[in-house]
């Protein structure tokens, strides 16, 4: 069942009616994944660190304002287990001295973290929204960092057409995205080469 609108979706959530959980599940595990790791190294790591902010949400019973705020309070779940997975496993290895070296609490890198991961789930979403070529392109350029010539050959096509592709992508990139995820995504071009 979808819901039509946020408000509906979140009113279904806070009653536990399981599509609305499930919904919401679905709307933000990737970004939550990915968010967790930061936490570790592995992906399977990840995901449990996510399905447990997700099942301390939960059962936590609060009330939220809004999506944004359920959301807010998604990723603080996430931070705190990723924490305690952290923490359990210094323990366990017997580094709390190096753990506790590295992992002073920093609230700039617990911000950039999410800045960070919600550009990236914003990007790719618009990414998705670009027509196949276009979105190839694109992925082959600046997700995987392979240059023009190389897209070209990988891809049978003439330099040229592959350069005007990624100035349409861009354009219409910019339409879908805010402006300080378009900024990020521009940032990786000056990163990863020229258009």
């Amino acid at each position: 069942m979808n819901y039509p609108s946020e408000k509906e979706l979140l009113e279904a959530f806070l009653k536990g009616e399981e599509q609305a959980c499930a919904q919401v599940y679905n709307l933000y595990f990737s970004r939550i994944c990915l968010y967790a790791s930061s936490f570790v190294d592995e992906s399977r790591e990840a995901q449990d660190i996510a399905e447990e902010g997700f099942i301390r949400l939960w059962e936590s019973g609060r009330r939220y304002e809004s999506l944004s705020h359920l959301k807010a309070a998604l990723y603080q779940a996430t931070r705190h287990v990723g924490i305690n997975h952290q923490t359990s496993r210094s323990r366990r290895l017997n580094r709390v001295d190096r753990y506790m070296a590295q992992q002073e609490p920093n609230q700039k890198s617990y911000l950039h973290e999410i800045v960070y991961t919600e550009a990236m789930a914003e990007l790719y979403e618009a990414i998705q929204k670009l027509p196949p070529k276009a979105r190839e392109i694109i992925e082959l350029s600046y997700l995987e960092g392979n240059s023009n010539q190389q897209i070209a050959d990988l891809l049978q096509l003439n330099i040229q057409t592959v350069k005007n592709q990624k100035l349409r992508a861009l354009g219409l990139l910019r339409q879908h995205l805010k402006r300080d995820s378009f900024n990020y995504l521009l940032s990786l071009i000056v990163l990863f080469g020229k258009i």
